[in-house]
C-alpha cells in the first residue's frame, strides 16, 4: 500500500479539516463547478471514457551497457506510432521537488516516487515510461515498478521525432548527447553509452523515426553526417547528408548544395541502394510509390527508392517551403510553408491547402492519430481549426489560439480563453468560464487536467447535463500533469 503525505509535506497539499471533491480523508477545499456554454450540440454520449481500472503490471528492469537501461521488453507489437486513447493513471511532476505522485482516475493515490530532478525543466510520458529533466540530470523513471534511473546530462525540453509519439527524447542543449526512451517497451539509449561520437551536434528537435519508433535518425552537424539511433541494434549506422527519412528498412537523406540537392537511399546498415538528383529539398516521406519529397519551391517529387528514378508530382502552393513531418500513421506529409500549411498523401497528391495557417504546437512534429490542428498566422483574428487528416475535411474552426494542447487523436483541443478555456471538437464549442488553466487533456479527449485557485482538479468535459459535476482534486498548483496507461 502507498504510505500517505508526509505530515509536513506541504507539497502534496491538502489542508485537513475540509472536505475534498474526491473524498479522502486529507481533503481539500471544494471547487465550484464550471458552466457550460448553449452553443455546443449534444455530445455523442456512444463514445465515453473506457476506465481501466485492473492492476498494474511491474515490468522487468535490465541493464545494458550497449542500450541502456531495458525497462521492459522490446518484443512489443507497435504498428502506429501513435499513442493509444486508453488511460488509467494521472502521472503529476511537482515542479519544485520533482516528486512524481500517480493518480487513479478517481483521484486516489496509487505511488509516490522520488525522481531527484530538482526544479525540472521538463517531463513526459508513455506507458510506463516517464522522462524528468533538469539543467543537471535526466530521470528515466518507471511508474509501474517505481524505479528511477538518472543520467548525468541536462535538458531543457523533451522532444519526440516526426513520424512517431512512442520515443521521448531528452537532449543535452549542446546536441552532443541524449537519452532516448522507446515508451511502450521502456527500452532505453544513452548515445554516450551506445557509442559516443566526437564533435557531434545532434538536432534532435528535427529527428525522424520509423512509426513503431524503434528507429531514430537525427542529423549531427557537427560532423556533417545523419546517425541511425535503433533499439533493435547493438550500434548506430552513419550516413552522408541530412536525416530526411526513415522506416523499418531505409534510411533517406539529402545534400543540399546551392538549388540543387543529392537525395540518397540506404538500409540499415548504411549501404547505399540508389541516388537521385532533385531541386534543394526540405521534407521527405518513404512510402509504396516511391520517396515523396517537397522542395524548397513547394514541387512534389517521386523518386524511386530502387533506381533514383525521378518523377514530378504536382505542386504545394504555401510559399517557400520551411519544413516538414510525417504523421504517426506514416501516411501523411505535413509541409510547412511561408504562407501556410499543406498536407500530402503517399502518392503525392496534396490532400488540403491550409492559407494562413500552421500546425499548432510550436513547431512541434505532429502526433494525433487522426487530426492536426492549425492556427492562423499574420494579421487575421486568430482562430484553431481541427482537420482530418484523411480527407482534409475541417471538423471544426473556433476562436482561439496557443497554447492548443489536444487528446491523443487530435480530434478535441483546448485553447485558452480570458476567464477560462475552450474545449474544442466535432461537437462544436464547450466555454469553461471558470478562470482555469488547462495543464492537460485526457488521452481520449473526455476529461483534463486543469489549474483553479491554488489547486489542480480533473473535469469530465461534454457532460452538458450535469452541470453540478464535481471536480476530482489532485492537489495543490505547482504540478505537471500527464495521463498514461500504466
Amino acid at each position: 500500500m502507498p504510505s500517505g503525505p508526509n505530515l509536513f509535506d506541504d507539497e502534496d497539499g491538502r489542508e485537513p479539516n475540509l472536505p475534498s471533491a474526491s473524498g479522502r480523508s486529507d481533503p481539500a477545499p471544494e471547487p465550484s463547478a464550471p458552466t457550460r456554454s448553449s452553443n455546443r450540440r449534444s455530445p455523442n454520449y456512444l463514445i465515453r471514457r473506457a476506465v481501466v481500472v485492473g492492476g498494474v503490471v511491474a515490468v522487468l528492469a535490465t541493464a545494458s551497457i550497449v542500450v541502456g537501461q531495458l525497462m521492459g521488453s522490446s518484443d512489443v507489437d507497435t504498428g502506429s506510432g501513435a499513442v493509444g486513447a486508453d488511460w488509467n493513471r494521472l502521472v503529476l511532476v511537482d515542479d519544485r521537488t520533482g516528486r512524481v505522485i500517480v493518480d487513479d482516475p478517481e483521484g486516489e493515490e496509487v505511488s509516490r516516487i522520488e525522481s531527484g530532478v530538482r526544479s525540472p525543466n521538463a517531463s513526459a510520458v508513455v506507458d510506463s515510461a516517464l522522462i524528468v529533466a533538469n539543467d543537471d540530470v535526466v530521470a528515466v523513471v518507471d511508474v509501474a515498478n517505481e524505479t528511477v534511473d538518472e543520467y548525468d546530462l541536462g535538458a531543457q525540453d523533451i522532444v519526440n521525432p516526426a513520424g512517431s509519439a512512442l520515443v521521448m527524447i531528452a537532449p543535452r542543449p549542446d546536441g552532443g548527447r541524449a537519452v532516448l526512451v522507446h515508451g511502450p517497451s521502456g527500452d532505453l539509449i544513452d548515445t554516450d553509452s551506445f557509442s559516443p561520437v566526437v564533435g557531434a551536434q545532434y538536432d534532435f528537435a528535427e529527428s525522424r523515426s520509423s512509426t513503431s519508433g524503434r528507429d531514430v535518425l537525427v542529423t549531427d552537424a557537427g560532423n556533417f553526417q545523419s546517425v541511425l539511433f535503433s533499439f533493435d541494434r547493438d550500434e548506430p549506422s552513419f550516413f552522408p547528408g541530412l536525416a530526411l527519412a526513415v522506416n523499418t528498412d531505409l534510411v533517406i537523406t539529402a545534400q543540399n548544395v546551392g538549388s540543387n540537392a543529392t537525395v540518397s537511399v540506404f538500409d540499415h546498415d548504411g549501404e547505399q541502394i540508389a541516388t537521385g538528383r532533385t531541386p534543394s529539398v526540405r521534407a521527405g516521406m518513404i512510402a509504396d510509390s516511391g520517396i515523396v519529397l517537397a522542395t524548397v519551391e513547394g514541387d512534389l517529387i517521386v523518386m524511386s527508392s530502387s533506381d533514383g528514378e525521378i518523377s514530378e508530382a504536382g505542386r504545394v502552393d504555401i510559399g517557400t517551403v520551411e519544413s516538414g513531418d510525417v504523421t504517426t500513421s506514416g501516411e501523411r506529409l505535413v509541409v510547412t510553408g511561408a504562407s501556410g500549411t499543406a498536407i500530402v498523401d503517399t502518392s503525392a497528391e496534396v490532400v488540403t491547402t491550409l492559407d494562413e495557417q500552421r500546425p499548432t504546437g510550436d513547431d512541434r512534429a505532429p502526433s494525433g492519430s487522426t487530426c492536426i490542428g492549425a492556427v492562423t498566422t499574420g494579421g487575421a483574428e486568430p482562430r484553431v481549426s481541427l482537420i482530418d487528416l484523411t480527407d482534409g475535411t475541417v471538423i471544426v474552426e473556433a476562436a482561439g489560439g496557443e497554447p492548443v494542447l489536444t487528446d491523443a487523436s487530435g480530434c478535441t483541443a483546448t485553447t485558452p480563453t480570458a476567464d477560462g478555456f475552450d474545449v474544442i471538437d466535432a461537437d462544436g464549442v464547450q466555454q469553461v468560464r471558470m478562470g482555469d488553466t488547462v495543464l492537460a487533456v485526457s488521452l481520449d479527449g473526455t476529461s483534463v487536467a486543469a489549474e483553479r485557485s491554488t489547486r489542480v482538479i480533473l473535469l469530465d468535459v461534454g457532460e452538458t447535463d450535469d452541470a453540478e459535476q464535481e471536480p476530482v482534486d489532485l492537489g495543490p498548483r505547482g504540478r505537471t500533469v500527464h495521463f498514461t496507461q500504466s
